[in-house]
């Protein structure tokens, strides 16, 4: 983790951030957080890929859980930049968090809200081949799929953990129909028959913005898409399935319910590599979506 943090509007050491164990976020998972990566640019330069994005969904999650946050975007964003240049790292992850804060206890307490922006370097190299398995867990619609709140990931966590105890790496949830939603925390995506297809967001899941990213390259790379269901039959033969999020980026995988899979695929390969361009500021078309953290030397 990174020596400094933004903590309640400012940058402070890290160690100082410290909070009581009566937290309410500890206790009734009342926390919401984002965040994607960093990137150190073709030109030298650092910048955070989608921060509007990212910033803009943590304010929505935020009221999804009645928090009145004291900053608004634009200073969310520039504590995000700001973590970031005190990092010192070219390629990195960062992270929004809100919580409430430990004066009372008990789960109608009415506690501050804390803002935090932490950044941290990832444990891996992001696109990793995956292997998946069907979650045992069903994946229903009575939550709020679109919010990023902490106690939802209490289910994938539960999920994750029992596919790496079978030897995976990941696991899929079904929702209540039966088709194929997503991954503990990323969204799915099939091939079949050269055509890109992933679930709608009107399904159980949280529409992730590197979901956004990847459609809008199949489009400028002509790769025909489709929002649409997938069925359990559809998945296991598929001719290609990657996953997508920000901090893993596109993972392709390799193995799916004992099936296997190349990996990568023509049309993952080819996402893949726009992608990496894309999040470097090598193609001008997409360069708004990056926030400079500094320019180059």
């Amino acid at each position: 983790m990174t020596d400094l943090v933004w903590l309640d509007g400012q940058l402070v050491p890290a160690e100082a951030a410290r909070f009581g164990l009566l937290t309410h976020s500890l206790h009734y998972g009342t926390a919401v957080f984002d965040g994607g990566r960093h990137y150190r640019l073709a030109d030298g330069g650092v910048g955070v890929f989608r921060l509007g994005d990212h910033v803009r969904r943590f304010l929505a999650s935020a009221e999804t859980l009645w928090m009145s946050l004291p900053y608004g975007a634009e200073q969310l964003c520039a504590a995000t930049l700001a973590v970031v240049r005190a990092s010192g790292r070219g390629d990195g992850y960062v992270r929004q968090l809100a919580f409430y804060g430990d004066e009372r206890i008990g789960l109608g307490a009415r506690n501050p809200v804390r803002v935090a922006v932490v950044a941290w370097e990832p444990g891996g190299p992001p696109g990793a081949h995956v292997k998946l398995r069907i979650a045992s867990l069903g994946h229903g619609g009575g939550w709020v799929p679109t919010a990023k709140h902490a106690g939802h990931y209490g289910r994938a966590f539960l999920a994750l953990r029992e596919a790496q105890a079978s030897g995976h790496d990941d696991a899929l949830f079904l929702g209540d129909d039966g088709t194929v939603v997503e991954a503990t925390g990323a969204n799915l995506f099939i091939v079949r028959d050269g055509r890109l297809v992933t679930p709608p967001d009107h399904e159980p899941l949280l529409p992730g913005i590197t979901r956004a990213t990847v459609l809008a390259l199949a489009a400028d790379l002509g790769i025909p898409t489709l929002e649409a269901p997938i069925p359990r039959h559809h998945l296991v033969g598929a001719d290609e399935v990657f996953l997508a999020n920000s901090a893993a980026e596109l993972r392709p995988v390799v193995l799916v319910e004992g099936r296997r899979l190349p990996a990568p695929g023509p049309v993952t390969a080819r996402l893949v590599a726009r992608y990496r361009a894309v999040v470097r500021g090598e193609d001008p078309r997409h360069r708004a979506w990056i926030a400079r953290v500094e320019d180059p030397a």
